[in-house]
């Protein structure tokens, strides 16, 4: 079980200004294609 009130709040600026960052590498590339296959 998770006690999610002991969590602190997320930070909404590192969500909002994350910026796309493309695969590095050959795994993370075989990684983004299932997941664009998926969505």
């Amino acid at each position: 079980k998770l006690d999610r009130k002991a969590l602190p709040a997320p930070d909404q600026l590192a969500l909002v200004s994350r910026e796309h960052e493309a695969p590095r590498g050959a795994t993370e590339q075989v990684i983004a294609d299932i997941w664009q296959d998926l969505l």
